[in-house]
């Protein structure tokens, strides 16, 4: 009996030191092994993807054939980047991911991405949120931060129709051997793009001035809304593209008839004066912005949009949306100066704007122009906010982002100037973007400020304003 007791010991032991081995192996084994990637989504019928961007530092290329890991949320999806340096990968569920390089497939004469990966939060329904990667030579190994968050694009930049450059704030001028026509017509053609939506909303801010003569510091809420609105109907609601940004357009002005009819028009009749105006203007730009942070949200939104190229000519590479907004902006823009030139409301607004007493003598009823001028101003910052916003990304905050270069727009062309808004704008997209061929990209705004001072200083009336008489 104690033979077979000890056998039976003896036995279990062998059985327990076998189980323990085998479930050691197994550990190692799930811990060795690498992680299984989920099956791509189709980034078009996805109801969220990330965007990834790599290019040379040099020349903004793209930088074809990288593959990027996406990892997060539960899932692992990987990716490998077009002839353009895009990969679009489509996200089964909302949540933080972080986007890896694989930085062996990046061409060693390229040199090394400025991160080796970056962090990004996507919201429910969010299209195309950037991870952008940028490559140089002279960046050292593993240079930047692991995990960084991805640059916010929010912004207001006008180099890059696709992103808007939102990883070049700190990239500097072009690197030596950079190709410099190729670069500066590139420049030219996305900073005409870019003046002509912020004439948009510049035209609207120089007509509210020449009726009222009130600088509106709220201008740029009226742009954010219509980004807004037509990412409340075309992403959320799910509306057409084209029906989302036409009811955004005409909810913007609604939105400035009854600014203009609860706000702007009892001042107006109880006699206050400018200074007080423009103070209420300022403070309803703080109670607007925040509103819509409290609704939307502080995260940044993509309105959905093809990130592919549509026109490519030489070194200019354009998507839909910009070749898009700059075909619309030029017919409302021509639309605009048929109306003012050509109709009678449009006699009426230049009348109020040159001389609103005398106007008010000849039988104008300056109210109702007044009122027109309100609905049509912000019908067109709306629609400035609509292709901003599929320019360069959307934010609760783009359109006090940009506010800056629309007076500056506004202020060069001359104010209360239509046609000298639109000259003001074009002007200020191209020397901006011009610019940064020898300043950083976070530094281009102040050139809109020096221009600003500089046209102050040496003609006050603008390119296109008139110079008042004094006594």
């Amino acid at each position: 009996m104690d033979i077979v007791s000890e056998m039976l010991h003896r036995s279990r032991l062998l059985t327990l030191g076998l189980g323990g081995l085998i479930a050691s192996l197994v550990a190692i084994v799930g811990v060795a092994a690498p992680a299984v990637a989920d099956e791509p989504i189709d980034p078009g019928e996805a109801e969220q993807t990330i965007q990834v961007w790599i290019r040379s530092n040099a020349d903004k290329a793209g930088i074809p054939d990288v593959a990027v890991t996406v990892s997060g949320a539960g899932h692992e999806y990987e990716a490998t980047s077009g002839a353009d340096g895009k990969a679009i990968v489509g996200l089964a569920d909302p949540g933080d991911y972080t986007v890896t390089v694989d930085e062996s497939t990046i061409p060693t004469a390229l040199g090394r991405p400025n991160a080796l990966s970056r962090t990004v939060t996507v919201g429910q329904g969010n299209k195309n949120v950037p991870a952008n990667f940028l490559v140089d030579p002279s960046f050292t190994p593993g240079a930047g931060p692991t995990s960084a968050p991805s640059p916010d694009a929010g912004a207001a930049t006008g180099d890059s129709p696709a992103t808007g450059d939102a990883d070049d704030t700190g990239a500097g001028p072009p690197a030596a051997g950079t190709d410099w026509g190729s670069l500066l017509t590139q420049k030219v053609v996305t900073g005409v793009i870019f003046g002509l939506l912020i004439a948009l909303a510049a035209i609207g801010l120089s007509l509210i001035y020449g009726t009222t003569g009130l600088n509106n510091f709220a201008h740029g809420e009226l742009v954010t809304f219509g980004g807004l609105m037509t990412f409340s109907f075309g992403n959320l609601i799910g509306l057409p593209s084209w029906l989302a940004i036409i009811i955004a357009v005409l909810l913007g002005g609604i939105f400035g008839w009854v600014q203009d009819a609860a706000i702007w028009r009892p001042l107006r009749r109880r006699g206050i004066r400018l200074i007080p105006l423009m103070i209420v203007t300022i403070g309803l730009s703080l109670a607007v912005r925040y509103l819509f942070a409290f609704i939307w949200g502080p995260d940044r939104m993509n309105l959905a949009t093809d990130p592919k190229p549509f026109l490519v000519i030489g070194p200019v590479s354009l998507r839909f949306t910009d070749v898009m907004g700059a075909i619309i902006a030029i017919v409302v823009l021509l639309l605009v100066a048929f109306v003012l030139m050509r109709t009678q409301i449009g006699r009426a607004m230049r009348a109020v704007s040159d001389n609103r007493a005398l106007a008010a003598a000849s039988g104008i009823n300056v109210e109702r122009v007044i009122r027109v001028v309100w609905i049509g101003g912000a019908a067109l910052a709306a629609l400035a906010g609509v292709y901003i916003a599929y320019y360069q990304g959307l934010r609760w905050d783009t359109g006090a982002s940009i506010l800056l270069l629309i007076f500056a727009a506004v202020t060069l062309g001359g104010l209360g100037t239509a046609f000298g808004a639109l000259v003001g704008s074009v002007v200020i997209g191209v020397f901006m973007n011009i610019l940064t061929l020898w300043i950083p990209e976070n530094l281009k705004l102040v050139g809109a400020l020096v221009v600003m001072i500089l046209i102050l200083l040496l003609r006050p009336q603008g390119i296109l304003g008139r110079r008042e008489r004094i006594g």
